[in-house]
């Protein structure tokens, strides 16, 4: 006798099956699709509004700390909230058409001010932070860098404090490279955060930039005005430290080095004691041209033409530009 599936009965009723759970597969992908369909736009809206929030966000940030912040394009904006203070970062279109950071700052009581960061960097980017820098003001200051772009060039930075208040603007200058790293701290213990740049005016004097060494160079912010402080005893041990640096290198017959160390020494009121030392070790031997020496008053910042004069060795080059520096007395 045969079973019932060798009459086809299971099979048929198999087959029905199949083409049954065929055309509920059918509509149901046809529904998804519809409802993916039909989600997009509200997808892309939602995304778009998330990108949107992200570049025109507002975060808070820590005080005494150093941040960055570059612009992905035009319509980007960053707000942060640092200890109390509200700075705004955008990008902002200077006179001469190139793209640089805009900050706007708003303090805790109100007052606000804003600037644009230099010209010549490709990016809109900058670098901020909040602190106390003035230990006798009642307000935080605000700490704004910027980039111009170029080899080896330059770091610009500006203080933005509350005198009397209203923001005022102190110029630190412009500094090699990525001069500022981090945010001020206090390196000898008195309480005030201390501006720690290197003196650039030690770059290509004694030799290729590479091999360059740079002493300290110390500012304290004071009221509306920034004041190199380095030549203060309670600094010693920072002037100490980067002698000790040079030194090595000035046993290694590099130029430049024993330009610092000799510097770093006179700081220190050393200098009798290292200017032996640099003769012992300095390289005699070199094509570098040393320094420049005007030997009359500078008119308009340029030495009238006839009026100068090239060192030949490195003694009497370092000799005259420590004096031209600050760091001997003539």
């Amino acid at each position: 006798m045969k079973t019932p599936s060798e009459f086809g009965v299971t099979n048929a009723a198999f087959h029905a099956d199949e083409a049954e759970l065929r055309t509920i597969f059918r509509v149901f992908l046809l529904a998804s699709v519809l409802m993916v369909t039909a989600l997009v736009p509200f997808l892309l809206a939602l995304n778009a509004g998330s990108s949107s929030a992200q570049a025109s966000g507002t975060q808070t940030a820590p005080a005494a700390t150093m941040l960055s912040w570059a612009a992905r394009d035009d319509s980007e904006k960053q707000t942060y909230i640092i200890d109390g203070y509200t700075l705004s970062l955008s990008t902002h279109v200077h006179n001469n058409g190139e793209r640089v950071a805009y900050l706007s700052v708003r303090a805790p009581t109100g007052e606000s001010t804003s600037m644009h960061g230099e010209v010549g960097f490709t990016v809109p980017s900058a670098g901020f932070g909040v602190g106390k820098l003035d230990p006798q003001s009642s307000s935080r200051q605000v700490i704004f860098t910027s980039f111009t772009g170029g080899l080896h060039c330059c770091t610009q930075i500006t203080v933005l404090g509350m005198v009397d208040g209203k923001w005022r603007q102190i110029n630190l200058g412009q500094w090699d490279g990525d001069a500022l790293r981090d945010f001020p701290r206090d390196v000898d213990g008195d309480g005030t955060l201390d501006i720690v740049l290197k003196d650039d005016r030690f770059d290509y004097a004694f030799a290729p930039y590479a091999e360059s060494h740079n002493p300290p160079r110390i500012f304290n912010v004071r009221g509306h005005k920034a004041v190199e402080v380095g030549h203060e005893a309670r600094y010693d041990a920072v002037y100490e430290a980067d002698m000790n640096r040079a030194h090595t290198g000035c046993t290694k017959q590099q130029n430049a080095a024993c330009a610092a160390f000799v510097a770093d020494a006179s700081r220190l009121g050393r200098r009798e004691w290292a200017w032996p030392i640099m003769l012992e070790h300095y390289r005699r031997s070199t094509d570098w041209n040393f320094p420049t020496k005007c030997k009359v008053p500078l008119a308009g910042g340029v030495c009238p033409p006839g009026r100068s004069e090239q060192f030949r060795e490195f003694p009497d080059a370092l000799a005259w530009f420590l004096t031209d520096t600050g760091y001997t007395k003539p």
